[in-house]
């Protein structure tokens, strides 16, 4: 893996629910950091999950992330990033994304959800 940039955890805020033109499911679940973290300071955004209507339980499939982070120095930074989830568990998944920040570049990011905690926890690496 290459170098690690910071682990995160982020909190579950809401979801939002809509239907594509595709007849699919588009779940739109947004997350916030409890502190700040060491590189992007207070961080907010939304993963994007689709899934299609015959297969709500499918395994594994499509994911986007968009967020920003607030630093306490006033200035800010935008990520976009997009990958896999898989399921790993009891309504846990693990994502795997790739990306960039207006701050790092490029960037990976792995990580797993866990539903019970309504959590989102992982690592950053630079892509």
């Amino acid at each position: 893996m290459s170098e690690k940039i910071t682990d995160f955890k982020l909190v579950h805020v809401s979801n939002i629910y809509s239907r594509n033109d595709s007849g699919q499911l588009v779940s739109q679940v947004n997350w916030k950091t409890e502190d700040d973290l060491d590189v992007y300071g207070q961080v907010w955004g939304t993963l994007t999950f689709t899934q299609n209507f015959d297969t709500p339980d499918a395994e594994g499939g499509h994911v986007t992330w968009a967020g920003e982070g607030f630093h306490p120095d006033g200035s800010k930074t935008i990520g976009f990033q997009e990958g896999t989830w898989e399921k790993s568990g009891n309504h846990t998944w693990k994502l795997e994304m790739t990306g960039s920040d207006s701050r790092e570049g490029g960037v990976k990011t792995v990580s797993e959800i866990s539903l019970e905690h309504l959590t989102w926890e992982g690592i950053v690496y630079r892509a």
